[in-house]
């Protein structure tokens, strides 16, 4: 991982938030304000050597000089959450991002945000900003039950815009598709949660305007790091000309080559390693880019996107 910019910070709190869910503080070491943030944003943790994971802030955030997150333990997962849940001590130091926000949100007249199991944490932040300028806003979030739901006291049922949904209730829910049917054409739609209700989204979502839509996956697609294609790249700035493999990333060619490239997650989800792309096709791995920022064709994700042919050329 390139861990120049990471700054030192110390876990100083462990809250209970949900079953299988908690609260963690982290302060920097000093006292002093950490970078400043927008609801959506999140941060690259370093839970360990190796062990990079991307976590949204929630916003606002308790005092300048801290940042809260809500971690899910997965246990069939990479490790990540259970190092978190099974291993963390308070008073441990921890290095960080800054922040970055790829799921921003939007001037718009009204917004309706869509959140399902973890995925609250992007949304109520969302959620509270609105509020708090005053702005037209409708919450949806669907829980397996009442006590797995985040932020219960907040977030009342039927209370200022919020609908709050059981799936394990024994009674029928509204389903995704059916409240956006019935959101005005000028709403903002944003969405964050399990890799079916993002398919499912996108799939309802796909006869309205690109700029009103938006969502936020926590993993890869399946197909980010498979084979593909053997592919040319030059790289304009470092006047080299690569070729990566089959089963090569442009990633691991350029840091091979001693090209100096950014990167976290190296799934194509955190958005670190964009780079600005000068000429030729790609083919687009990520879970990043909106399909109008894939339609333009001048960025991509170095982790797992490639390119076509030996007409790529990179800002690098």
């Amino acid at each position: 991982m390139a861990s120049s910019n990471l700054s030192s910070v110390r876990l100083t709190a462990i809250e209970y938030g949900a079953p299988g869910v908690n609260h963690y503080r982290f302060s920097s070491l000093d006292g002093q304000p950490l970078p400043a943030y927008e609801p959506g944003a999140h941060i690259d943790l370093e839970l360990a050597p190796g062990l990079v994971r991307q976590y949204s802030l929630l916003w606002p955030s308790p005092r300048a000089s801290d940042y809260l997150i809500a971690v899910q333990v997965s246990e069939a997962g990479k490790g990540g959450s259970r190092q978190l849940h099974y291993e963390s001590v308070v008073g441990a130091v921890y290095r960080v991002s800054a922040p970055r926000n790829l799921f921003p949100l939007q001037a718009s007249g009204i917004s309706y945000l869509f959140a399902g199991g973890i995925g609250i944490t992007p949304i109520v932040s969302m959620y509270r900003q609105l509020r708090r300028q005053g702005r037209a806003v409708q919450l949806f979030y669907w829980s397996a039950t009442p006590e797995h739901a985040l932020f219960a006291e907040e977030l009342q049922d039927g209370v200022d815009g919020v609908r709050l949904f059981h799936t394990r209730s024994g009674v029928a829910v509204p389903r995704l598709k059916d409240i956006v049917r019935d959101a005005p054409a000028e709403a903002c739609l944003y969405c964050c949660g399990p890799t079916a209700m993002i398919d499912e989204f996108d799939r309802v979502t796909a006869g309205r305007a690109p700029a009103t839509v938006h969502r936020e996956r926590f993993s890869a697609s399946t197909d980010a790091l498979q084979p593909g294609d053997g592919f040319q790249v030059t790289l304009q700035r470092s006047g080299m000309t690569l070729s990566v493999g089959p089963d090569q990333t442009l990633l691991q060619v350029c840091e091979a080559a001693g090209v100096d490239v950014a990167y976290s997650c190296e799934e194509g989800v955190c958005g670190a390693c964009e780079v600005r792309v000068l000429g030729g096709e790609i083919e687009h791995r990520d879970t990043v880019l909106s399909p109008q920022q894939r339609a333009r064709g001048d960025c991509m994700m170095i982790c797992c996107s490639r390119g076509i042919g030996a007409s790529l050329v990179l800002d690098l």
